[in-house]
């Protein structure tokens, strides 16, 4: 069985030991990028509930960046690379099709950049359907519900769109946008279809 995300962050996080355990909290939750964690949500948390917090809070590609990040902010940069080493295996497995369709396939990806990225604009411009499109994100766990409310209280569709694409989109990674493309796929197909050029 492969060693999952979870799996991996749990690793790091007990070779830390106790003290630096708690410097990593401490580090996480200062923190000037959204979503933020507060210092009570993470306090007392073990390695294996502070590793579910990280994916829930950030998806699993996120939560190995802000990991990353968190690590070589304290120094240590071995447990850094050992996420980074981690990551790059798990982005190779990807590109290679070993996935099978459960990350970017070649179908999602435009010159090295995800689809949702290179038709930000016009995603940004045209999709009409944001309420339907943030509520199966959020049933799907893609997006988080303090990210749902945040979206969701922009004044304008346009503006919605943008926060959704700049702020928990960009978190979750490429297996959150592959979701995203899926649900605008059965929302705005037409619309789809066209920059697709079908």
């Amino acid at each position: 069985m492969p060693k999952t995300v979870g799996d991996t962050l749990i690793g790091v996080l007990y070779d830390l030991g106790m003290t630096k355990l708690k410097w990593f909290r401490h580090k996480l939750c200062e923190r000037k990028q959204e979503p933020k964690i507060r210092r009570g949500n993470v306090e007392n948390l073990d390695p294996i509930d502070l590793a579910d917090l990280l994916t829930r809070t950030f998806s699993e590609d996120g939560a190995l960046d802000v990991a990353i990040e968190v690590l070589r902010a304290i120094d240590c940069h071995d447990g850094a690379k050992e996420l980074t080493d981690f990551k790059k295996a798990q982005e190779s497995w990807v590109t290679s099709g070993a996935a099978n369709g459960s990350a970017p396939g070649p179908n999602n990806m435009i010159k090295d950049k995800h689809f949702v990225d290179y038709h930000r604009t016009a995603l940004i411009d045209r999709v009409s359907q944001v309420a339907p499109i943030l509520d199966r994100l959020l049933e799907k766990g893609v997006i988080t519900t303090n990210a749902y409310s945040d979206v969701r209280a922009e004044k304008t569709r346009q503006n919605r769109m943008r926060e959704l694409l700049d702020v928990p989109l960009k978190a979750s990674g490429s297996k959150g946008k592959d979701v995203f493309l899926d649900i605008l796929m059965e929302q705005e197909p037409y619309l789809i279809s066209e920059l697709k050029g079908e």
